[in-house]
């Protein structure tokens, strides 16, 4: 009879649920791709040092080395940067979408209340019951955004501070 009950609460939910379902697969798949790109990138570190050593070489002046490295390390780090922010707005959003679907599901219970003739606790807990499946939903959803916007912040800060340095040990002459 359970899953009587949730095929009930699928199926009323599903604008939420399917909005929710739909983010899901997007921040898995922007997380499964920055985890590769990010695993390229720290592989590729010692070859973009050598590369902007190399550039910086070219001229003797130690402000445009220095212009140099900060300009080639950015267009390093950029490529790292991209789809990050979808992360971090499924992770905030997705919590709301969950309420919005409870709001919904509420305001079925409350109505089906007043239609039904003094129907009681029952009506009431099945709608809250339906209503609260799209919360859950929701935070399922933002949680694991969540945690991999802030790895992958984390991680991005860490690459950028080993190039700057790796570089840096370069441009003073520590190398």
């Amino acid at each position: 009879m359970s899953s009587i009950h949730l095929k009930t609460m699928i199926l009323q939910g599903w604008p939420v649920l399917l909005t929710l379902l739909i983010c899901s697969i997007l921040s898995l798949a922007v997380a499964w791709d920055r985890w590769r790109t990010f695993r390229k990138a720290k592989a590729s570190m010692p070859e973009a040092v050598r590369r902007i050593v190399h550039r910086m070489m070219k001229t003797p002046v130690l402000q445009e080395r220095e212009i140099i490295a900060g300009h080639e390390i950015a267009k390093w780090v950029a490529p790292l940067e991209i789809r990050l922010g979808i992360l971090g707005t499924v992770a905030s959003i997705a919590p709301f979408v969950g309420l919005l679907g409870t709001v919904i599901g509420i305001m079925k219970a409350f109505r089906a209340v007043s239609q039904s003739l003094g129907g009681g606790p029952s009506v009431v807990a099945n709608g809250i019951a339906e209503a609260l499946v799209t919360t859950a939903m929701g935070l399922v959803v933002a949680i694991p955004a969540l945690v991999a916007y802030n790895y992958f912040s984390r991680r991005l800060a860490a690459m950028e501070q080993q190039i700057e340095l790796a570089v840096g040990d370069h441009l003073s002459g520590a190398v």
